[in-house]
């Protein structure tokens, strides 16, 4: 899979990982992903942190077979009560989910199947953050066999194994007509946020496009019941969006606007 290299290539064979190796993330790895949080957190104002053999954290649901050897967590820590930080953790880290994809390592947001209070033990959290969610990574199991099949091999499992929303249902504001007429861009955009995780499984994300300003816009669905969630799920599929779009940015929040570049 080497010369599949690209964000774009990682959102075309990611899957949730539930059941990982007992084998700990190396030392190399890990350091290397410590140092993409700094980056990341620099940029987005957050502090995200890489807990590594933790399994107190995932006890229960390693028990209960809902997961398998989970012991590794990306931490998404950021300033309390900050709704546009919220959103931006989505999109940051969902970035550092997909560089850590092309290192075939398996990740699953968590929002329910962890032991909260017990990850806020092994965190850095300073006065005025929260514990937003986390991130489970390590090595998916039986990795070795997944590290020797073809990045064809990586993306067809994902197309048969991952259910998804349709276009149609990630589109609900638009007509046919309306999708007929939208931009190649739009439609990459939306496919790439297709295979957008979310915390609770629910996507509860909406895009539309306006031809008059030839831009996108990005909405929380209120319908999809996941509104605790919805902020981070909204950065999530900004991301995807955006590196299926090629070239473009987002303005934050909910309606946020797409400009196409």
């Amino acid at each position: 899979m080497a010369e599949h290299t690209q964000l774009i290539d990682a959102i075309d064979i990611r899957t949730a990982v539930r059941a990982y190796d007992a084998e700990p993330i190396d030392d190399d790895t890990a350091r290397q992903l410590a140092m993409t949080l700094d980056a990341v957190n620099t940029l987005a104002g957050l502090h995200m942190q890489l807990l590594c053999d933790k399994p107190d954290v995932f006890a229960e649901a390693n028990a209960s077979g809902h997961l398998k050897h989970a012991a590794n967590l990306i931490a998404i820590v950021g300033p309390a009560n900050d709704t546009e930080a919220k959103e931006r953790a989505g999109f940051y880290a969902e970035r550092v989910v997909l560089a850590a994809t092309l290192r075939g390592l398996g990740t699953l947001w968590v929002a329910g199947s962890w032991d909260r209070e017990a990850a806020a033990k092994h965190c850095r959290i300073a006065r005025g953050e929260e514990l937003y969610l986390g991130v489970v990574i390590g090595y998916p199991e039986h990795h070795a066999e997944h590290l020797s099949k073809s990045f064809e091999e990586l993306a067809e499992y994902q197309r048969t194994h991952r259910p998804t929303k349709s276009f149609e249902q990630f589109t609900a504001g638009m007509s046919d007509a309306a999708r007929a007429a939208a931009p190649d861009w739009f439609r990459a955009g939306v496919e790439a946020a297709m295979k957008a995780p979310s915390a609770m499984n629910r996507q509860p994300i909406t895009f539309t496009y306006n031809p008059n300003a030839d831009t996108a816009a990005a909405h929380i669905d209120t319908t999809a019941g996941d509104e605790h969630w919805a902020l981070n799920d909204l950065g999530i599929a900004k991301l995807h969006f955006q590196i299926g779009a090629g070239q473009g940015d987002w303005a934050w929040g909910d309606g946020g606007l797409f400009l196409h570049k």
